[in-house]
């Protein structure tokens, strides 16, 4: 059991923690790691670093991590390796060189990347209502600039702030444009959509399970990490509109969209995020299948059984959690990744920008009105998020649970 096992070890939790795999997965690899390597050592996860720990050996290493992207090709490649461990002793040579050829793999294709923006853009115009092709165009067209300058400015070294700032406030100038152009009540998802495929969604996701298995200062650190680029967006969104001659519009009632177009632009949306994560093409299926079953079922909900926001939301994230957390395990891909494609459809946009709007207008009108419509649209809003949040994040809380146990050996198992 020497340091250079101890290494492999932590260059393999390091690899999964940046980009994007869930702190209980990566805690159960390093488990398969110690007896594929023949170590004992345990995984302490925070933020900003890892610490490995082996009182066996007295040994313990440390490594800085930045927990702030998404890359599932890298993460499924590197649990290939880590699954070899069910088949006997590993070879800590092979397992340094796979993971070190897995950490070289790319994000997805710059123009397929640009490409999914525009089309996951433009899927969402068509699932909030849009009523003017116009409106669905345009919003692909915001969808697409922000995507391509969101890559080019990567390129030069930018982080996750600077490029949805970015992104954000060319959303901002479009978006002006199109209220200046008298598409209808609908113009104001050409604000909305591009922007809410900036959203951070693996980040909340991954946040609200480390708080529900009782990692609470990683939890915190995530989603305060994700409500920094969420403030981001809206500054650069805010920006954008302000420099356009417009401000954030109330998004009106507009007409339903059909079941069928429904469910069929859920799923380009679904498989358009999963662009934005560098799935594996082979994978995008799982995601794309959930997502249409699961906006079938918020659809019905909504208009069948009556259900509110929250409870439509929590039904179809309940459906996708039970159905992809087998599934994310089965291929050994982050769960916060494929989860959040398959519903981004659901999060509460238009009530979101309503908050957002009334809130910007409360100081030139603080009216008892528009004060208490800024905070029923923003409730509706936070219990939506918080409905999607526990629904996708039980399934996985559970399937943890269970797999904990049965490796203490309690008889259980999945």
């Amino acid at each position: 059991m020497g340091s250079p096992d101890h290494d492999a070890v932590l260059q393999a939790a390091t690899l999964l923690q940046n980009n994007g795999q869930s702190t209980g997965m990566t805690l159960a690899a390093v488990n398969r790691l110690n007896r594929g390597l023949d170590t004992h050592a345990v995984l302490i996860p925070s933020w900003s670093s890892l610490l490995l720990s082996d009182d066996s050996t007295r040994t313990a290493r440390w490594a800085p991590v930045s927990p702030t992207g998404v890359n599932i090709r890298r993460v499924a490649a590197a649990m290939r390796v880590v699954d070899a461990a069910q088949d006997g002793p590993l070879d800590r040579t092979t397992v340094r060189a796979e993971l070190d050829r897995a950490a070289q793999l790319p994000a997805s294709h710059a123009a397929v990347f640009t490409l999914a923006c525009a089309t996951g853009a433009g899927a969402l115009a068509v699932i909030f209502g849009a009523d003017h092709p116009a409106v669905v165009l345009l919003a692909a067209l915001s969808g697409a600039v922000g995507g391509a300058l969101r890559r080019t400015i990567g390129r030069w070294g930018a982080g996750p702030l600077p490029q949805v700032l970015l992104a954000a406030t060319v959303a901002g100038l479009i978006g002006a444009a199109a209220l200046r152009a008298d598409l209808g009540p609908s113009a104001a998802l050409v604000v909305l959509c591009p922007v809410l495929i900036l959203v951070p969604g693996p980040h909340l996701l991954n946040g609200a399970l480390d708080l529900l298995a009782l990692r609470v200062t990683l939890g915190l650190s995530r989603l305060g990490y994700a409500s920094v680029l969420v403030a981001a967006i809206g500054a650069g969104l805010m920006l954008g509109l302000q420099a356009g001659g417009e401000t954030l519009p109330m998004v009106s009632s507009v007409g339903r969209t059909p079941l069928l177009g429904d469910v069929l632009a859920a799923g380009v949306a679904a498989a358009s995020y999963s662009v934005y994560f560098s799935m594996p093409y082979r994978l995008i299926a799982w995601p794309v299948a959930a997502g249409m079953l699961a906006h079938a079922a918020h659809w019905w909900a909504l208009s069948g059984w009556g259900s509110g926001p929250a409870t439509a939301a929590l039904i179809a994230c309940l459906i996708v959690g039970v159905l992809l957390v087998p599934v994310s395990h089965l291929v050994r891909i982050p769960f916060a990744g494929i989860g959040f494609a398959s519903v981004v459809s659901l999060i509460p946009g238009s009530y979101a920008l309503h908050m957002l709007g009334g809130l910007v207008a409360l100081p030139g009108d603080p009216s008892p009105s528009l004060l208490a419509a800024t905070v029923a649209n923003g409730v509706v809003a936070t219990s939506v998020v918080a409905a999607m949040a526990v629904g996708l994040a039980i399934p996985m809380h559970v399937r943890d649970v269970v797999e904990q146990r049965r490796q203490e050996g309690s008889g259980f198992r999945l």
